[in-house]
């Protein structure tokens, strides 16, 4: 198998597709989904990293070759279904996505970093956007561009998980600062794919967090800090 039809342009037909909480797609159209969109199984040999800038709220960060930086909500992905417990008022500013597919004969369907700004906040409801983490709002802090930020996990889906989200908040003078590492797959049942293995979880999300190790935030003198990969083994099988 060269490669699972995956991300960009596919990456919200696959949301109705295979993200659909169980739903059974004939093979015949998932075939002919596969023979219409093809992503490569690696970033471009002579890709160059792109660096995002937002002038407006002092954040910055790079995005390394195989990605892409969209600002626009809906283009690669669909962010309210996404960061589940951002509020009504968070903006989002940026979102890189994966194009290509490293894993073409699993059920991965997408990694995303989605970064996003609510104004007119407060530290301790900032915060509270990670208690969908089980419960640890405020308890795990991570560094991240010299600023600490509140760290929490969360899962959904139906009969299998469908998207697994790594949520980091911090507040600063009335505006929240969010960042959110998704990783979308889809139920195997019926597909003959395989499910991510722990490994490559932890390589997904390796990728992601090495996206936010180079978050650099104005107001902050010490720079981009290392973040630490999140325990990928907790996840819901």
């Amino acid at each position: 198998m060269k490669g699972r039809p995956l991300f960009s342009s596919f990456q919200r037909g696959v949301r109705l597709l295979f993200a659909c909480g169980g739903c059974l797609i004939p093979l015949a159209n998932l075939a002919s989904a596969q023979k219409m969109i093809r992503v490569p199984t690696a970033p471009p040999v002579h890709g160059t990293s792109l660096i995002y800038d937002d002038a407006k709220y002092g954040v910055h960060f790079s995005v390394p070759p195989g990605w892409k930086v969209s600002t626009k909500d809906r283009e690669v992905s669909t962010f309210r279904l996404d960061a589940r417990s951002a509020t009504r008022n968070t903006k989002l500013r940026a979102v890189a996505s994966l194009e290509f597919n490293p894993y073409p004969e699993s059920v991965l369907s997408g990694a995303l970093l989605y970064y996003s700004v609510e104004n007119h906040s407060n530290d301790e409801a900032c915060a509270a956007e990670t208690s969908a983490a089980r419960g640890s709002a405020g308890k795990d802090v991570q560094g991240i561009g010299g600023m600490n930020f509140a760290h929490g996990h969360e899962e959904h889906g139906g009969i299998c998980v469908e998207g697994r989200d790594e949520v980091y908040t911090a507040y600063r003078k009335g505006s929240c600062y969010r960042f959110d590492l998704t990783v979308h797959t889809f139920c195997s049942i019926s597909s003959g794919a395989k499910e991510l293995t722990i490994a490559q979880m932890r390589s997904l999300e390796e990728r992601l967090t090495g996206i936010l190790s180079s978050v650099n935030l104005d107001w902050e003198s010490s720079g981009p800090e290392e973040v630490a990969v999140p325990d990928v083994s907790r996840a819901r099988r």
